[in-house]
């Protein structure tokens, strides 16, 4: 019998798009979404080196047979976008400069066109392909905020009224602006430069995914704490509907926090299953060398080789599921910035992928796995506790 560890479950892959050449640009946070009749989205930024003009568009492709093959529709000048169904609409969020207003398209024949973007709420807020909640006439998505001397220093929650048109700016409305909390010395080794916000010392807290756990709202963000150094940490915030406000609650252990994880809620088998990047050497104990402490996309705890799912009944504590794709070549390969469909009973799984650019960051591929019946992965959680 295979080790799903050691032998990686979704290796195989399909490109699902490419860049004309890994030194001119690279992808940029790369989204997927399923249609009700099986067909696959996926929104692709496609960004050019600063020296080549700094052109950024957003490519749209989509899928009727699972995936297997790619009809590249009408690509959109955009720096970011993320599609996703509300009530079997489909819609995408975009933006045309990043971090800098929340706007909205939307497809009413299963991606072959789209509308013009429309802004619908104006702000320094992000995001990228991240889980969204949707319940009681309401969608829920925690952003990025940015507040100060930087980006992704802050986290809101926006809300859609799904009773109002998702192009109409006065269906959606935003929270309370939460900004990240005081690290503790004890998990700072100060290894590389920190940043310092309104005096404290914080992490680079980003990508917010947003969550339903026994009945409740929860955001969980990944940490980028001294550059990568302090590995395996996320952020917790709830979020109360009542009064529209979101907290800070606590910092807690996560495999792969340093980096974008990704959560799927399996309500069929009441299930939380997360995608995320294992790093080897985190605070470069190794000594691997120069051109890796000195990358532009370094230290060595920003490696992106090692992209493994993880399960889990409660969102909070994850066991090892196994190794989804890797790359045991070198470590400035990536399959990373995971996002997922759930199909049948399949996991899609749409990777940024680095293969030849000699850059775990600047992925030269957008790649697509499948993990077949992955629910089989699962040990029962649930069974022996106090309420079975």
């Amino acid at each position: 019998m295979s080790n799903p560890n050691i032998e990686p479950l979704a290796q195989d892959h399909v490109i699902v798009a490419q860049t004309p050449h890994p030194e001119t640009g690279f992808f940029h946070d790369p989204g997927i979404t399923r249609l009700d009749d099986g067909t696959l989205i996926v929104a692709a930024p496609q960004w050019h080196f600063q020296r080549f003009g700094g052109d950024q568009t957003v490519r749209i492709l989509r899928s009727v047979d699972g995936g297997q093959t790619w009809d590249e529709r009408e690509s959109v000048p955009g720096s970011d976008a993320t599609p996703f169904v509300v009530d079997g609409q489909l819609l995408m969020f975009f933006q045309k400069k990043g971090h800098q207003d929340f706007m909205i398209m939307a497809s009413d024949n299963n991606g072959l066109t789209w509308t013009s973007p429309k802004t619908v709420m104006e702000g320094p807020v992000w995001n990228i392909s991240t889980p969204m909640v949707t319940r009681h006439g309401t969608l829920y998505w925690a952003m990025d905020y940015d507040v100060g001397n930087g980006h992704c220093h802050s986290k809101v929650m926006v809300r859609l009224n799904r009773q109002k048109s998702a192009l109409d700016p006065d269906a959606w409305s935003i929270s309370n602006i939460v900004s990240p909390p005081e690290l503790p010395a004890e998990i700072v080794r100060g290894l590389y430069p920190q940043p310092v916000t309104e005096g404290r010392r914080s992490p680079f807290w980003l990508e917010p995914n947003t969550v339903e756990v026994a009945g409740k709202i929860r955001v969980f963000t990944r940490c980028n704490i001294d550059r990568y150094a302090t590995a395996n940490i996320a952020a917790v915030l709830d979020y109360d509907e009542d009064t529209n406000h979101l907290s800070f609650t606590q910092l807690t252990a996560w495999p792969g926090g340093q980096c974008k994880f990704f959560i799927i809620h399996d309500t069929e088998n009441r299930m939380y299953w997360m995608l995320g990047n294992l790093v080897t050497n985190s605070q470069d104990l190794l000594e691997w060398g120069d051109r890796w402490r000195k990358s532009q996309h370094g230290p060595s705890g920003n490696e992106r080789r090692w992209l493994f799912l993880h399960y889990s009944i409660d969102c909070l504590t994850w066991f090892p599921a196994g190794c989804v794709a890797r790359w045991p070549d070198s470590v400035h390969k990536s399959f990373m910035y995971p996002s997922a469909v759930v199909d049948e009973n399949d996991l899609v799984i749409l990777s940024r992928t680095s293969r030849d650019s000699g850059d775990q960051h600047n992925a030269d591929l957008c790649t697509l796995h499948r993990v077949r019946n992955f629910r089989d992965l699962a040990m029962d959680l649930h069974a022996g506790s106090p309420s079975e």
